[in-house]
């Protein structure tokens, strides 16, 4: 006679049966997940979160070093908008300015006019993209 178990045994790790990448293909899918398994997705979307930050944080360093590269020393003395600093870096200015807002970039407030000064952009990306390695 063999023995069974009275009830079925769950693992942790298999709450879910729909994977964070099945849920970012599909979001309405996220409707029919049982309540027990949206904590391990949410940590594991954390996660995914922190590593595209980091990942973010070394490719913008990247863009910078190459801009770098090309321009001479007076190219970042001055102060940049918004639309400049977002073509210099090769990404949106809502990102620009969403970043600022965050407190994710520094920038420099005149009046109402949010501007930057390279330099010191550039010196955060890089201790940013330090602290992440």
């Amino acid at each position: 006679m063999s023995y069974q178990a009275p009830h079925p045994i769950m693992q942790r790790a298999s709450l879910s049966p729909i994977t964070v990448d099945e849920l970012i293909a599909d979001p309405a899918r996220a409707k029919v997940l049982a309540f027990e398994a949206l904590p391990q997705l949410l940590t594991e979307i954390a996660s995914r979160t922190a590593t595209l930050k980091t990942l973010e944080g070394v490719l913008l360093s990247l863009i910078l070093s190459q801009r770098n590269g090309g321009h001479g020393n007076n190219a970042g003395t001055g102060l940049l908008d918004a639309p400049e600093l977002a073509k210099r870096f090769g990404v949106p200015e809502s990102w620009v300015r969403e970043q600022a807002r965050l407190g994710k970039l520094p920038f420099i407030r005149l009046g109402h006019y949010v501007r930057f000064r390279l330099e010191e952009v550039e010196r955060f990306l890089t201790e940013r993209a330090n602290q992440a390695a």
